[in-house]
């Protein structure tokens, strides 16, 4: 059985002794000799729509977790250092925990917390990897007490007893392990795989770290199903549509059907299916489980194999962050397009809105206090009266689950 005091002051001494290695001497030596603050701040520059505005000690928060990343990760330059004069001349026991580290390299983790086994300490799965490691960190206990993460990033280096954090604690209120896969390739479409998404993150991880700015984003619930945007997309099929009268109701706009499931095309289900007869092409759809796996039954029942087990996930805070973050549209439904009779009044432009303010509102929310709903409209342009029966039904959510 492990003695979590023991651990918990062999971390606290290592904090004490590595901020002294790495604060007044690495970070500064590193910034210099290989120009990383430079390296960046360009990199940042792409993103200043997003780190506008945030506090200044974040972002240099942010730079410091960037910088010793690229010393301490798989082949950093933390081998080449340990060549130079100026880390021989840094006390023995300074120089072992150096090379101690250089064997043991630091790395991102998007994780789970599995349990934890006493206080701040957290058995964490990586989403990524699957592999399950001891968490030391004060931070994560701190961040728990405001309310429910669903999952975490975090830069982390081992101690030899178990992992610490380094940098700023990035926690997600909504943001799962599929939602993270679509922003990568959404970033990088060449990402095909979890290994490559990790290897991208760990070549350039700070499009990752602006997650942090959209992560009290919370779920959509209604009625208790959380709402995510499920797709599948099947080509080159020749559909019968005589034969789904039983099940679906549908409409035509040139060679573009759509298909309603019937009883599940409406909120929160929006069991919905489109299919171009000319492309030959499938994409069925639904903002929650359960209705798609009435589309799929709806489907195998004709003889269509259309898969359990979705292309793409996505929540709507997600969706919403990764147009905000990357600076462009995302269209996942264009064949929707054509069966808008007269604009929604919640467009999508009104639902980002929705998706800010509840983000400001939630840290208030989370400490039990009531946030100024009519300053936090005013400041993302949101319609409060307008909107008001929709967030209200969004809070009763939160306030059931934090009773919980």
């Amino acid at each position: 059985m492990k003695n979590y005091a023991e651990i918990k002051t062999a971390c606290q001494s290592n904090s004490d002794f590595t901020s002294e290695i790495l604060d007044d001497f690495l970070l500064h030596y590193a910034a210099d000799k290989d120009k990383l603050g430079k390296e960046v701040d360009q990199r940042l520059k792409t993103y200043r729509h997003v780190i506008q505005g945030m506090d200044k000690a974040w972002v240099n928060l942010i730079k410091s977790q960037y910088i010793m990343h690229r010393v301490f990760k798989k082949g950093g330059l933390i081998h080449k250092y340990l060549k130079h004069a100026a880390l021989a001349r840094l006390p023995e026991q300074g120089r072992k925990w150096l090379e101690e580290q250089a064997a043991e390299p630091w790395k991102f983790s998007f994780s789970r917390i599995v349990e934890s086994p006493d206080a701040d300490f957290y058995t964490m799965e990586d989403l990524f990897t699957g592999e399950q490691y001891l968490l030391y960190s004060t931070g994560v206990s701190r961040i728990l007490q405001q309310g429910e993460v669903v999952s975490w990033f975090n830069l982390i280096g081992y101690n030899g007893d178990c992992w610490q954090a380094f940098g700023p604690i990035s926690a997600y209120r909504s943001f799962a392990m599929d939602d993270i896969f679509f922003f990568a390739t959404e970033l990088n479409p060449r990402i095909t795989s979890d290994e490559e998404l990790m290897a991208d993150v760990s070549k350039n991880p700070v499009p990752y770290m602006m997650l942090y700015c959209r992560s009290n984003y919370p779920l959509t619930v209604h009625d208790e199903e959380v709402l995510e945007l499920i797709i599948t997309e099947i080509d080159d099929l020749d559909l019968a549509l005589d034969k789904l009268d039983e099940d679906f109701e549908m409409d035509q706009v040139q060679s573009v059907y759509q298909l309603r499931l019937k009883n599940w095309e409406n909120k929160p289900h929006f069991a919905v299916a489109y299919y171009d007869s000319k492309e030959q092409f499938l994409q069925v759809t639904a903002m929650t489980q359960k209705g798609y796996a009435k589309l799929v039954a709806a489907f195998q029942k004709q003889g269509i194999q259309v898969s359990d087990f979705a292309d793409i996930y996505v929540r709507p805070s997600m969706l919403t962050a990764a147009r905000e973050i990357l600076k462009r549209p995302i269209e996942l439904l264009p064949l929707e397009l054509l069966f808008e009779k007269e604009v929604d009044p919640q467009t999508e432009e009104e639902l980002d809105k929705i998706n800010q303010f509840l983000a400001l509102a939630m840290p208030d929310m989370n400490s039990g206090k009531e946030p100024d709903l009519e300053a936090l409209a005013a400041q993302v342009g949101l319609d409060l009266e307008a909107n008001r029966e929709t967030l209200q039904g969004i809070f009763d959510e939160v306030r059931k689950k934090q009773k919980k």
